[in-house]
């Protein structure tokens, strides 16, 4: 691979900046380099050997850096959804307890 604007070989993976592009980029099987020589950023195809996919995180896909990346790991993020989802379940249960709703379904018919 060669800079768009100076043709040195001397290049190296730059970072992604944001979501949208880290998002964007992943999704198309893009990688940013940047020229040593001349300083240029650019956007190309990310070099494998063989031809081989490379295996992607959740973290990867939302483009997190290595702090953020360490502590939105996925399986915290599986946890952090299922104590949601066991949170909801219980202030839907103390709901329907405590008469805070009244679903239609649950009224009594008037006679």
């Amino acid at each position: 691979m060669k800079c768009p604007k100076c043709h040195s070989t001397d290049l190296h993976r730059s970072r992604r900046r944001g979501l949208t592009e880290g998002w964007s980029l992943r999704r198309k099987q893009l990688a940013p380099y940047r020229c040593s020589a001349c300083g240029n950023r650019f956007i190309a195809a990310e070099a494998r050997p063989d031809g081989q996919q490379r295996s992607l995180s959740m973290a990867d896909y939302l483009g997190l850096n290595d702090r953020t990346r360490q502590q939105c790991s996925g399986p915290v993020i599986i946890a952090g959804l299922t104590s949601l989802l066991i949170l909801l379940s219980i202030l839907l249960f103390l709901s329907l307890a405590f008469g805070w709703l009244d679903p239609p379904s649950l009224q009594r018919q008037a006679l």
